[in-house]
């Protein structure tokens, strides 16, 4: 053999042996190594699990308080509206003529959703502005976005009262 061969043979059988190496000890210890570094995350992430509960508690009492300060309570932000309504007839003397099906608009690109109320009260000038002014500012209901409001006519008994037609949007 001459020198060349043996060099060429030498190469090889390293070539062989790291592959083998690399086949039967070095990939097993690498797998082993990333196994060992998800677990330590898991493990970092069930270690912390505990204060994040106790963060997010902490949240969810800050945002009832928040919810309790502006008035609004339960699932149904209509059936607020309307329980909110109700009380501001009994204090104020205006009645609540209509109390239509919110329209709920819904953004193809943002994926936001606009809810509109519309709902029609009948009182004098000053109840109706002072509700709206409650609607707006002291519950956080939505914008008031359109009020119209309508003079009218009974003609059986002769009398005059005002209509306020309101449209409360609200965007989620």
């Amino acid at each position: 053999m001459t020198q060349r061969n043996k060099n060429i043979l030498l190469v090889s059988g390293l070539i062989v042996m790291l592959f083998f190496a690399y086949r039967f000890g070095f990939s097993k210890t690498f797998a082993i190594s990333s196994e060992v570094d998800k677990l330590e995350t898991q493990k970092q992430a069930y270690q912390s699990a505990p204060a994040q509960l106790a963060a997010l508690s902490n949240k969810e009492k800050q945002l009832d308080a928040i919810l309790e300060q502006n008035n609004v309570e339960g699932s149904s932000l209509q059936n607020n509206i309307l329980k909110t309504l109700n009380t501001l007839s009994n204090e104020s003397g205006f009645t609540i003529i209509a109390f239509e099906e919110p329209h709920i608009f819904t953004d193809d690109e943002s994926k936001k959703t606009t809810t509109t109320y519309n709902f029609t009260l009948q009182g004098d000038y000053k109840a109706l502005i002072n509700v709206i002014y409650a609607l707006e500012q002291k519950y956080s209901f939505g914008n008031v976005v359109q009020m119209q409001f309508e003079k009218k006519k009974n003609f059986r008994t002769r009398s005059t009262y005002l209509q306020c037609n309101i449209l409360l949007q609200r965007l989620n």
